[in-house]
């Protein structure tokens, strides 16, 4: 069997390696931090800091309705793939977690019988369809989620030139490709659903994304697995949701983990926060209850801190009640 091609990453790695075993001693500068975004995000959430209003105390209520639909919490599990390290029940064991908490469920990649298998467990569902290059796939998945009855629709462009896996190893790239502004304006328009460009960085694509039809925008660096070095999606998150306005719903994702994260993202302008990988932590923990309990803690205490910032419902949370601590960078 042919050995693939190195990456960048590898070519360096192994280099190293068989130098060092050769007797060199050299010092070589440090690697790149692959992956920089998702920590970058991190760090930037770690300094933005409440200012409480403890007088004239408030009830809060987590509760929002997005694509018509009520839900008890701004959290939704963001787009998860059935993957070859899973087994036949975890993505409907996390989809059983996500109803039992009010919150909404996003599927990638998959079939018909794990998107169904999602739907059936009462949870709103949303399949983010990959930009394939054949366009007659696309439209046979968005076909299909509005037959199964999906509460909204989307794609993900931040896909166009493949997915990153393992580091720097570009995979899928055959199979996924940029999709003509034309084309894809017709793919939303002739959607029945509500549809989500998920990807967004940047203000331009926003706008660009808005005019194509876009019912609502999720800023994402996708985990580790997009472009890297992206725009960490909390930094792109205030001036996308100043550009959009009202004319579409803005959600974020990537590096979010506590209900004080989401609460943050709320204030500079999100309206519903997503967890991948905290989910399938939960999931690892206890399936489906272990699922519902994080999502139940994390709203619990988003709903303790919007109190103590004097926020009785998620449209009254602004910018006003964060402060940002000392510059980062």
């Amino acid at each position: 069997m042919e050995e693939k091609p190195l990456t960048i990453s590898q070519i360096y790695a192994r280099g190293r390696e068989n130098l060092a075993q050769r007797g060199w001693t050299r010092r070589f500068p440090p690697q790149s931090s692959i992956g920089a975004q998702v920590e970058a995000n991190r760090k930037y959430l770690d300094n933005l800091f409440f200012e409480p209003n403890y007088f004239d105390p408030v009830e809060a209520d987590t509760g929002f309705n997005i694509f018509g639909t009520q839900l008890k919490t701004p959290i939704f599990c963001s787009p998860l793939s059935k993957v070859e390290d899973m087994s036949e029940n975890d993505l409907t064991d996390i989809a059983r977690g996500v109803a039992g908490s009010g919150a909404m469920m996003m599927l990638g990649i998959g079939g018909s019988r794990e998107l169904q298998e999602a739907i059936d467990t009462g949870a709103p569902v949303v399949k983010i369809v990959k930009p394939y290059r054949n366009i007659e796939l696309i439209y046979e998945k968005v076909r299909e989620a509005e037959s199964r009855g999906c509460a909204a629709v989307g794609m993900d462009i931040d896909h166009f030139y493949g997915s990153l896996q393992k580091g720097d190893l570009i995979m899928m790239a055959e199979t996924f490709g940029p999709q003509r502004t034309d084309e894809l304006r017709q793919v939303i328009s002739q959607s029945k659903l509500p549809f989500i460009v998920k990807g967004v960085l940047g203000v331009r694509d926003a706008q660009k994304a808005v005019e194509l039809g876009a019912s609502a925008i999720l800023v994402s660096n996708h985990g580790y697995s997009a472009i890297d070095f992206t725009v960490p999606s909390l930094i792109a998150l205030p001036r996308i949701a100043d550009a959009v306005g009202d004319k579409a719903t803005v959600l974020v994702d990537t590096g979010f983990q506590t209900g004080n994260d989401i609460l943050k993202a709320v204030a500079l302008g999100a309206r519903a926060v997503g967890f991948a990988s905290p989910l399938l932590l939960a999931m690892g923990v206890g399936g489906a209850e272990a699922v519902a309990l994080l999502i139940d803690k994390m709203t619990e205490e988003l709903r303790r801190t919007m109190a103590a910032t004097g926020c009785p419902n998620l449209s009254s949370v602004n910018r006003s009640i964060i402060v940002e601590g000392p510059p980062l960078w």
